[in-house]
Order: structure tokens, then C-alpha cells, then sequence
């Protein structure tokens, strides 16, 4: 992704992306894994935060590649939310994802995240069953049994998505 003609401005845009992303992400797992819940304390920040070096590394084509991979990141699991598969704040992650990743990361990190929460969703039902077989879990609210946090898929489809497209290194060196 880095090559000689590459501006510092462009390498530091790059690195404050991933470090806001990172910092996102860790924040709305830790979160969601706790209460089940992703709080807009956390989201509001980070999609402030996105706009804003958009704007300031692509001016106003900046802005508005943000403000599709937001739209898209927010469209694409509407779907699911209004059958009652997923809740409002795992939406508005991944539009804040999408934010920081313009268009086509929103598309890519959704898809990953399809693929990954479905893989994450079959380990799920299948601890709900091995689980209390082998009492490796006490008894827990039937609520948290039925529910799934899906902000780890997420946040592991945006990771997958980054390495997809040359963000993170495609090979470990040695």
C-alpha cells in the first residue's frame, strides 16, 4: 500500500484511521460482550471523528466518501434489524466503520462480517448444546443465552476487510 510517492499527510491520515478504528473496535466488543449493548457514547465520538479527517485529508470529496460508507455500512443490515435479528447499535457500528472506510471498506467489511458472524453464530448454537452438557457454563439468563453479541464479528470482518485491501500486511515476514 506504501510506496516512495506516498505524502506524510496520506501516512498519517492512514495511521489516525486505524488507530481510531482499533480504539473503536476494542471499545464496542469490550461493550457489547459486557451489556450487550453498544452506547452511542462510543459511536457518536468516532464517527465525529471520521468526518473530520475525511474532510481534512480529501476535503469535501473526503466528506463525501465518508458519508457513503456510512450510508452504506448503515444499509446494508437494516434488513436484518427489522426482522429483529440484530440491534440498533451493531447497525450503527458498522456505519461508523464504514465511515472511516469509505464505500467500498463498508462493502467488504460487511460481507466479512456476514461470513464471520455466521461462523461465530454456529460455534454459539453449538456451546448452547455442548455447553450445559459438559457444565462449562452456569445457568445464565435465558436472554443471554438467545442473543448473540455481534460486535466481535464485526470487528473481525473490518480487520479481514483491512488486510483485503493491502491496509495490514498480507504476509507475516521471515
Amino acid at each position: 500500500m506504501i510506496d516512495g510517492n506516498v505524502s506524510f499527510s496520506d501516512v498519517f491520515f492512514s495511521a489516525a484511521v486505524f488507530c481510531a478504528l482499533a480504539m473503536l473496535l476494542v471499545a464496542a466488543v469490550v461493550s457489547d460482550l459486557r451489556s450487550h449493548r453498544i452506547p452511542n457514547i462510543i459511536l457518536a465520538p468516532a464517527l465525529s471523528l471520521a468526518l473530520l479527517l475525511h474532510t481534512m485529508h480529501g476535503g469535501v470529496d473526503g466528506l463525501i466518501m465518508a458519508i457513503g460508507g456510512l450510508a452504506l455500512g448503515l444499509v446494508m443490515f437494516l434488513p436484518i434489524y427489522f426482522i429483529g435479528g440484530m440491534a440498533a447499535g451493531d447497525i450503527k457500528l458498522l456505519g461508523v466503520v464504514g465511515c472511516f472506510l469509505g464505500p467500498w471498506g463498508a462493502v467488504l467489511a460487511g460481507l466479512a462480517t456476514v461470513m464471520i458472524g455466521a461462523i461465530f453464530g454456529i460455534i454459539a448454537i453449538a456451546w448452547r448444546f455442548v455447553g450445559p452438557v459438559l457444565e462449562l457454563h452456569p445457568a445464565r439468563s435465558q436472554e443471554r443465552l438467545s442473543s448473540m453479541p455481534y460486535a466481535p464479528a464485526i470487528a473481525a470482518g473490518t480487520l479481514t476487510a483491512l488486510w483485503y485491501i493491502g491496509f495490514l500486511p498480507q504476509q507475516v515476514p521471515g
